[in-house]
């Protein structure tokens, strides 16, 4: 049986990126001879999209979600028997995942400075119910949840943050050995 695909922070990207070209247009500056833009902006969309598609999506929440004050009092060893695992309920609440990286392009053998984006994704949750173990948040069962997507260059937003409906998360997510409660 093979795994199931796990979601990463790449899955957040809308498509088009609306600016982005406009914005690698404005990086750059004047060329001499042609550029291609369509090929370059779809080259830059392609290396985001690699780069993003480091991060664990479930990770990031796991870790986002040890971090939540209604699981401090979980942190200290004696709070409940080893190996006996605590339902903790969290109510309407949200997640947010950044990254900031960077484009580098050359173009016709021109190696521009690095182009450094903004990638915000949050996760608006109706609810979550997260299993607690040993100090660790190990699995949890997220209930509705509404994913948006903001991305930036320095500080001016490529587009207004924009909803995803595409991405749905099962019913449980386990984390092994799981994320320690700080």
């Amino acid at each position: 049986m093979t795994d199931p695909v796990r979601p990463t922070l790449a899955d957040l990207l809308p498509e088009p990126i609306e600016g982005l070209g406009d914005q690698i247009k404005s990086h750059i500056g004047a060329q001499k001879g042609a550029v291609a833009w369509p090929l370059v902006e779809g080259q830059a969309l392609g290396g985001l999209k690699s780069e993003l598609g480091k991060f664990d999506l479930f990770g990031m929440l796991g870790q986002a979600w040890a971090k939540a004050r209604e699981l401090r009092g979980y942190r200290d060893p004696a709070a409940q028997p080893a190996g006996a695992i605590s339902i903790v309920p969290l109510g309407q609440h949200s997640a947010v995942m950044a990254a900031e990286p960077a484009l580098s392009l050359t173009i016709a053998g021109w190696t521009a400075p690095p182009l450094k984006l903004g990638v915000v994704g949050t996760a608006l949750f109706e609810s979550v119910h997260l299993s607690v173990r040993d100090g660790h948040v190990v699995a949890a069962a997220p209930g509705k949840c509404t994913f948006t997507t903001a991305i930036s260059c320095g500080s001016i937003p490529l587009h207004a943050p924009k909803e995803l409906a595409n991405l749905k998360l099962p019913g449980e997510l386990r984390f092994e050995p799981g994320w320690k409660i700080p």
